[in-house]
Order: structure tokens, then sequence, then C-alpha cells
């Protein structure tokens, strides 16, 4: 367990980065952060009308091998950017897979490629590995919050505790870069669940096709069989012509 404080000209505010105890033994830290704000259902149970919202930008217009996408969490507008998030999950998934088969899908809502993140634009965000094929940082997070509640309840004489605040951000930014996980998908969509203001909201991006070499396969092999198929109806239509009347 390390516990590292951190001291701002405003607070002094307790990072806790890392900690083997958990609320609940058997909820990881990215089960709580995705499922957190959900009823036993899975259902959403905050309101609608984030003060958040997801930005993603590129240099190509479509997921492509080797081109990291742009990723930033921030204020759905400049009149709302006095909110702040604590806990929060940033992550990638499929997106438009209702025409794939179910053996090709697999896991549900995997997530999918990897993070890079810089420490300017993190905002003390870590990297999480999620999904366990991945083995990579596939997903963004902070759990500050749920650690220093669980410590409070430990310790609830401990007057450092009860006087320090999670840190809060408005703004996280990273860079996300496909995989072949991700690129086995047609499309890929941006994902973040955040607290702020003591709720959960759950936020999504505009889904990104992805340029797939598969696709262009495909194409090319529908194009040579549609080439095939005239070829013998024109044979066809060339021996009932030359049949005697």
């Amino acid at each position: 367990m390390k516990v590292v404080v951190f001291i701002t000209s405003a607070a002094v505010i307790i990072g806790l980065i890392t900690c083997q105890k958990t609320a609940d033994p058997t909820m990881s830290n990215c089960d709580y952060l995705v499922n957190a704000g959900t009823n036993a259902a899975g259902v959403q149970e905050v309101s609608v009308g984030s003060p958040f919202k997801i930005f993603t930008t590129a240099r190509v217009p479509e997921v492509t091998p080797g081109h990291p996408i742009q990723v930033t969490i921030g204020p759905f507008s400049q009149h709302l950017n006095f909110f702040n998030f604590t806990d929060f999950i940033l992550y990638a998934t499929p997106s438009n897979t209702a025409n794939l088969e179910i053996e090709f899908i697999g896991t549900p809502n995997p997530h999918v490629g990897v993070f890079q993140m810089f420490d300017q634009w993190r905002a003390g965000a870590g990297g999480l590995s999620c999904n366990p094929r991945s083995r990579t940082e596939d997903s963004v997070g902070a759990f500050e919050e749920r650690l220093l509640g669980i410590y409070r309840r430990y310790y609830p004489n401990n007057p450092m505790l009860q006087r320090y605040q999670p840190p809060a951000r408005n703004q996280v930014s990273v860079l996300w870069w496909p995989t072949k996980e991700a690129l086995m998908y047609p499309e890929v969509k941006f994902i973040a669940n955040l607290k702020s203001m003591n709720n959960w909201f759950r936020i999504e991006s505009t889904s990104w096709k992805v340029n797939r070499p598969v696709d262009q396969w495909a194409n090319t092999e529908r194009m040579l069989t549609q080439y095939q198929n005239l070829q013998h109806n024109m044979r066809a239509m060339e021996r009932r012509l030359e049949q005697p009347l």
C-alpha cells in the first residue's frame, strides 16, 4: 500500500494511488468504475445532462493502424468549466456490432486499444488493464475518492483523513492507439463514467469507423465474385443462342 500526500497552494490533498484493500474484495477497480452509478440490472440511475463531454480528434478520419486518436474529457461548454469530477474511467469499446457473429464478438463491451498518457495532460489519472486479453493499459481512470472513503471507514477517528478531499479535475486528455483487436470491429466509440457533484454520469463519444484491411479484401472478393457470376451468365446465354430453333 502506498499513500502519497500532495501539497498544493489551495489545500493539502491525499493521493491514494495504489492499494490492495477495496470496499468489496470481489470487485476490482475496473468493475467499480465501469458499473458505478448503475443498479443491479445495469441501468444507469443518475439523471442525464452531464456537464462534461468527450472530444475526439485525429489526423486521419478513421481508426487506422499506426495513427492515434486524441481523447479528451472536458467541460461541455465554456459556461460549465467550473464543474470538476473525481473518480472516473475512460475506455474504448466496439460499436455497431449487430451484424457480427456471436463467436466473433466474444466478451460483451470489451475494452480495446491502448492509451498513452502524458503528465501535463493526464490530470493525475493512471492506466488500468480491464480487458484480460489485452494485457495493456486499455483504460484510463482515477479512484482516489473511493480509496479515501475506504480509509475513512477503517480509521474513522483519524482527523487527517477527515480533512483531506480527493483530487478533482475538470479535464483529462490522452492518446488512444488502436490494436489488432480494435481493428477487428467495424466501429469504435469512447465511453467515460465519471463522478461529479456526488453523482455518476456516463458519457459517450461519436463512433469512429475502423479502416480495416479485411474490408478491402472483402470488397475485392465481392467484385471478383460478381465478375465470375457475370461471365457465367454470359456463357449460359451464348449456349442458349447457339441451340437450333
